[in-house]
Parts: structure tokens; sequence; C-alpha cells
């Protein structure tokens, strides 16, 4: 076999692994215990289990809880927006897709039900994306 074919092979995973890296972090279901008006969020891992009433709910996994701030450009989508109400908006895969204002959010009594979170390379939260949960 030809040298740089064997080069070409082993540069393959190094540069998977670079990608890999450079890709935000998620956390797919959060339980959020807490949200703080400076904007630090506290919350758990969670899991969706199926459940007799509403088909499914969710539930805290065990560990430490996780605390990070939102950043200042996150993104933040609701079911039903924040504040006013907007109705139902959801993505194909059942995720909130009506926006919600940083303020709005703070100000919410209620954190977003089982929310992905994903951050940034600092550990910010730059997307909160809550589910639809009747």
């Amino acid at each position: 076999m030809k040298r740089w074919i064997w080069a070409a092979v082993a540069a393959v995973p190094v540069v998977a692994g670079a990608i890999w890296w450079a890709l935000p972090g998620t956390t797919d279901v959060a339980v959020i215990t807490a949200i703080s008006p400076d904007g630090t969020v506290t919350w758990v891992d969670g899991e969706i289990r199926p459940a007799e009433e509403n088909n499914s709910a969710v539930h805290e996994l065990p560990g430490e809880p996780h605390v990070s701030r939102l950043a200042d450009d996150v993104v933040i989508r609701t079911p039903f927006g924040c504040g006013q109400a907007e109705g139902l908006t959801l993505t194909v895969f059942g995720m909130g897709d009506a926006p919600c204002a940083r303020a709005d959010f703070l100000a919410e009594k209620e954190p977003v039900y089982a929310p992905r979170l994903t951050f940034n390379g600092d550990g910010e939260i730059t997307e909160i994306q809550g589910r639809y949960h009747p």
C-alpha cells in the first residue's frame, strides 16, 4: 500500500476527534431545580420514563446538581413562550419552538419541563429548549 494512504487513514480519527471536541456539549434531559435572577441555573440530569398519566414523566437521576450561567446570547425556546402565552409551538421532535426572552424566562415561576441544555466552551448555557408535556 502506498505511504500516503496510511497517512490519510491515520488522519481520519484525528479529524473526527477534533470535530467531536469542537461540538457544543448538551444535556438532553434536565430537571431545573433553581433559577437565580442573575442567570445562574441549577439542574440535575433526568430521564423520561413511561407513565400511566400523560404517557411519560421525567425523573431525576442520582448525582450531584450542576450549576451554570446563562450566556449573554442564550436562545430560549419553550412550547408556549414566556410571559404572554403564544399558543403551542413545537418542532417535529416535540420540543418547544416559541421564543422566550431572557428576562421573561428569569421571571417565570415554574421552570420549563425537561429541557435540553446546550453549552459553549466556557460551560455557559447557550440554548434551552423545553419539552411539551400536557
